[in-house]
């Protein structure tokens, strides 16, 4: 599974080609190799990546063989899956690599032609086994039943069984899923082109930072920017970013557009009434869970606001700008924390998941899981990505800062998952859905903080954590359910037959920007450009599951650190049920019950109580 924090994206790697004069981006070369992941585990040379790929072309043309026979026995129709599952599992072995290559560095032609063949390749997987799925939902209940009996090792595949028959109003015939997976390289244009124009590109040009050195501009160093106690140094670094997007205004209004028009191709071809519906309906998510997470933030928007006019007045600022929301209210303190600080701090600060869970952990880091460095064209923001022929991988753009060593912790949170999951389950149930897969990098993350705030040294560090602990609930949060509201009003205008341009877009994110803010930030021109270079509105209702996530992972982290041995026992349970169930009870499994308000009000509480501790604590 792949995964990208959303709030992260401005923290990654830019393709800017450094000017003369200007501090140059690191090339990988310069970088030592215990700090660039092991590709070598999964394939020792492109050539062996060159074998399975053959050896897979002829794995997928078998599949058509089993099309028509299903129904046949239970022995059957478990060769079938069986044989799909192995399959997928060496097709996403070859995925990864190439895409993990890819992401080194973006302006490899090499490695973008690997990547755009084992795309095309997706397409044909899909389009062999397309038949699958509506033929097992034309089977008869009873016969299918009969099949179980007769052939025990088919109850492997209950669940998914049962999850396939749950979807059958939304499966179409065997030559219309055939047709579907033939435009899968159609539908995937807009994400890889937005990819193309974000990491391979964009020139961010240059910058003059504090010391009055002119800086060429990255993803990472916008990141720095953004903190820095000079604002005319913040205002110009947004301006500046902003302004390379600027440069592809129309081109990025086209291609979300497209994607959005995407969704409601997908949505409308399996007869869904919403693209909102067809989302959800995927994991058996209700409709009532979404609205209730939308709805109770807007009821809590006060203590955001609260927390703006603290910003305001700390930093004694006449108007807030977007470009005072990163700045450390207590910058004096702020923490540069090298890598191999940081994953000891991570060690110490996740004792309460206990001894194997922190042996794992770092027994990944040391075994080469993680690309840590930022370099020239090296792929943006943070993820860690996984197949079940290979241990989880981690890329990072570490730059020594308090956010990259959560960042780390929050990825390691992937990358633990991803372990634990693939050894308690089988290949079909060893992924996780992301309504799952959020709660435990964020759990993570929150017993960091904590561990942090008990061994703070001064009351100023202290207020640096909390300043911190603010920002990312602000980002996974409130953020969150910000862009989540944005994806679902772009939606309803395709819906309604409206057209969408760039224009369009940044006029309703706009309205929502400024609804959650309040009447304290006042937003510049370019502001609402940042609707556009978000790469996760290319998953339609993929970021609100970051806002139920840190809600569920909130209440998870207090249990722990209170000591509760059968919270223990329970979350490394929900570590190792992968898909085995819903992902609703899979959390209930862990002692949440996400389809009632309680845990997102919480996590509003929650923020509330710390703006009170904040600023009490710079009031003295």
């Amino acid at each position: 599974m792949r995964s990208r924090r959303v709030f992260k994206l401005l923290k990654g790697t830019g393709a800017a080609e450094p000017e003369t004069g200007a501090k140059k981006a690191r090339q990988r070369s310069e970088i030592d190799d215990r700090y660039k992941w092991r590709l070598d585990h999964m394939y020792e040379s492109d050539d062996q990546w060159r074998l399975d790929q053959t050896k897979v072309k002829e794995m997928i043309g078998t599949i058509p063989s089993f099309q028509g026979k299903l129904a046949e026995s239970g022995e059957t129709l478990f060769n079938c899956l069986d044989y799909r599952d192995q399959t997928s599992i060496l097709f996403y072995k070859l995925y990864v690599y190439a895409h993990l290559r890819l992401d080194e560095n973006n302006r490899a032609s090499h490695y973008q032609a690997m990547s755009d063949e084992i795309a095309a390749l997706a397409t044909r997987f899909g389009e062999a086994g397309s038949f699958v799925t509506p033929e097992i939902t034309a089977i008869s209940d009873d016969l299918l039943s009969k099949m179980k009996t007769d052939f025990p090792r088919l109850a492997l595949y209950d669940h998914h069984l049962d999850e396939m028959r749950r979807l059958r109003a939304h499966i179409l015939s065997p030559n219309e899923e055939k047709l579907l997976a033939l435009a899968g390289n159609v539908t995937r244009g807009p994400s890889q082109i937005f990819r193309m124009i974000d990491d391979a590109d964009i020139k961010y040009g240059d910058i003059t930072d504090e010391n009055g050195e002119k800086v060429t501009l990255t993803k990472q160093r916008y990141s720095d920017f953004l903190e820095s106690k000079d604002r005319g140094v913040r205002k110009e670094a947004m301006e500046t970013f902003s302004g390379a997007y600027k440069t592809y205004l129309n081109t990025l209004g086209a291609t979300l557009s497209t994607s959005i028009y995407k969704d409601l191709y997908v949505s409308r071809a399996r007869k869904y009434s919403t693209c909102l519906e067809a989302s959800l309906d995927a994991d058996n998510i209700p409709q009532a869970t979404y609205r209730n997470l939308v709805d109770t933030v807007d009821a809590h928007l006060g203590v955001l606001h609260r927390y703006a006019a603290l910003r305001k007045r700390i930093l004694a600022v006449d108007e807030l700008h977007p470009y005072d929301l990163y700045v450390p209210l207590v910058p004096d303190a702020k923490m540069k924390i090298a890598y191999n600080e940081a994953t000891k701090l991570i060690g110490e600060g996740l004792q309460s998941l206990g001894k194997e869970y922190v042996e794992n952990l770092l027994k990944a880091v040391e075994s080469g899981w993680i690309d840590v460095y930022e370099s020239e064209g090296k792929g943006s923001g943070a993820y860690s990505w996984s197949t079940y022929a290979s241990h989880p991988y981690v890329l990072m753009n570490y730059n020594d800062t308090l956010d990259n060593m959560f960042t780390l912790s929050h990825e390691l949170g992937h990358a633990m998952h991803s372990y634990y999951s693939k050894i308690g389950q089988p290949y079909i149930y060893s992924g996780h859905s992301i309504f799952t897969a959020e709660v435990a990098s964020t759990t993570n993350e929150e017993l960091l903080m904590h561990f942090m705030l008990e061994r703070a040294k001064d009351k100023d560090q202290r207020a640096y954590l909390l300043s911190y602990y603010l920002q990312q609930i602000v980002g996974t949060f409130f953020t969150q359910v910000m862009f989540s509201q944005f994806e679902d009003q772009v939606h309803h205008e395709v819906e309604e037959g409206k057209p969408l341009s760039s224009d369009v877009f940044r006029q309703i994110y706009r309205k929502i920007y400024q609804k959650f803010w309040g009447p304290e930030l006042v937003l510049d021109e370019y502001s609402d450009i940042n609707c556009l270079r978000i790469s996760h509105f290319y998953r339609s209702f993929y970021v609100y599951q970051y806002a139920t996530s840190y809600s569920a992972a909130t209440y998870i982290a207090e249990q722990l650190l209170a000591g509760n041995r059968g919270q223990l026992e329970r979350y490394m349970g929900f570590l190792r049920a992968g898909e085995s169930k819903y992902p609703i009870e899979v959390l209930a499994d862990a002692g949440v019950d996400m389809t009632k308000p309680d845990a997102i009000e919480a996590t509003a509480k929650l923020f509330g109580r710390l703006v009170d501790q904040l600023e009490q604590l710079l009031a003295t």
